[in-house]
């Protein structure tokens, strides 16, 4: 007698195959608002659609809430925060990207749900945020519901990105006014007694940012080869100092040019002992 085919407990997916030749199942997982919805995975092949099937699956045992296309954007952003930027973006990105989701995008499409959010909405939103603070705030929380949106496309909760579909607003160019030559050799000279000297000099000889400058160590620096090594950098998050790379995760070797030397030099004979 054949042995009969054991079946998957309620709500755990059953795998079919579509018409267009895909994979599917469909999941019950808990939403960010404490209820519970169906979830569809697709995949190319059966195994492909179980893996995301059992991907699922343990989300819900865990307890981890999982948005739907029908999850509004005051659920999925937070969501998207936590599990998509937090753990492979900076801090500081995480942080701006929070800003404009807690101040701007959830406060003014947070009652909009993912699958019914259409270009028209983006296109006020942009309209009225435009209005009501700078060209460049829009621009910019343009550019993170897009982020956001095509992470919700991956996820295969949406089709397609309707924030792609709507232009940016326009930002003039900040216009620039660079110190003259003579102008920074007065600064230098000026500053020739401060504790910074150093810093002031590899700033305007090497152009490097304030961040890298501040996270330099003297394992950094090679004074006989005249190279120096940008592996690190300082920045400030709500008042607390931390380290982290270099922007665009951009660590590189730099020549040292010769005005540096010296100034160098004589910063770690006032330094002593210190690393930095």
């Amino acid at each position: 007698m054949a042995q009969q085919r054991k079946r998957n407990p309620n709500g755990a997916g059953t795998i079919t195959k579509r018409k267009d030749g895909r994979f599917q199942c469909a999941v019950y997982v808990l939403q960010p608002d404490g209820t519970r919805a169906r979830k569809f995975a697709y995949g190319k092949t059966w195994a492909e659609c179980d893996a995301k099937r059992r991907e699922l699956l343990d989300k819900v045992d865990q307890g981890v809430p999982v948005p739907t296309k029908s999850a509004k954007l005051s659920d999925w952003l937070p969501y998207w925060l936590d599990n998509v930027i937090k753990p492979r973006r900076k801090l500081s990105t995480f942080d701006k990207y929070e800003a404009h989701v807690r101040l701007y995008l959830v406060p003014l499409l947070g009652s909009k749900r993912l699958e019914s959010l259409g270009v028209a909405d983006v296109r006020r939103f942009l309209v009225r945020l435009e209005k009501e603070t700078t060209a460049a705030t829009a621009k910019e929380s343009h550019r993170v519901l897009r982020s956001a949106l095509s992470a919700a496309c991956r996820e295969e909760l949406i089709t397609r990105n309707v924030a792609k579909l709507v232009e940016p607003p326009r930002t003039d160019k900040p216009d620039l006014s660079p110190w003259a030559l003579d102008e920074t050799l007065d600064f230098l000279a000026a500053s020739r007694k401060d504790p910074l000297y150093a810093a002031y000099v590899l700033a305007i000889a090497m152009g490097l940012r304030r961040g890298e400058i501040v996270g330099l160590r003297w394992s950094d620096v090679d004074l006989d080869n005249r190279v120096l090594y940008v592996r690190h950098q300082v920045q400030r998050r709500r008042g607390v100092l931390y380290d982290d790379d270099p922007k665009s995760r951009r660590r590189r070797a730099v020549p040292l040019p010769a005005l540096c030397i010296a100034p160098l030099r004589w910063h770690r004979l006032r330094a002593g002992g210190r690393s930095r």
